[in-house]
């Protein structure tokens, strides 16, 4: 009985030397990258003049999607900003959508961000706006 004692004494002292060295926590990793974009809608566009291959951006970023905040962004092919311009997301809202309760209202945003780039009518009243700035 003493022998099966002292083994398992041995057994327990080798297994908790050989577990010494390993952690019983597993360390946690924080992420200091943190992203606020809601949704983001893109597209090539000859939005600095015809033949160029522009992209333009639409992104809402923030907490949610009606107290967020809308940018718009042209940028050339080498990078170089060329427009940028900020708003209040509630401004995408359509005169016939205002009255709409918030469930409405985001769905309403998310398709208008979706469909933002679909026609041009929307670069060409950004490009007259810019050319009515300056």
């Amino acid at each position: 009985m003493k022998l099966k004692a002292l083994l398992f004494a041995t057994a327990v002292f080798f297994i908790s030397c050989s577990n010494d060295k390993k952690t019983t926590e597993v360390p946690k990793q924080a992420s200091t990258l943190r992203s606020d974009i809601l949704i983001q809608s893109s597209a090539v566009k000859p939005f600095s003049g015809s033949g160029k291959k522009d992209i333009v951006y639409l992104t809402l970023s923030g907490k949610t999607i009606l107290k967020s905040t809308a940018t718009f962004k042209a940028v050339n092919e080498n990078g170089e900003e060329l427009h940028c311009e900020t708003f209040p997301t509630v401004e995408l809202i359509q005169p016939e959508y205002k009255t709409a309760n918030r469930t409405i209202k985001e769905v309403h945003v998310r398709d208008i961000v979706k469909g933002f780039f679909v026609g041009d009518q929307e670069i060409e009243k950004v490009q007259n706006d810019m050319l009515a700035k300056i």
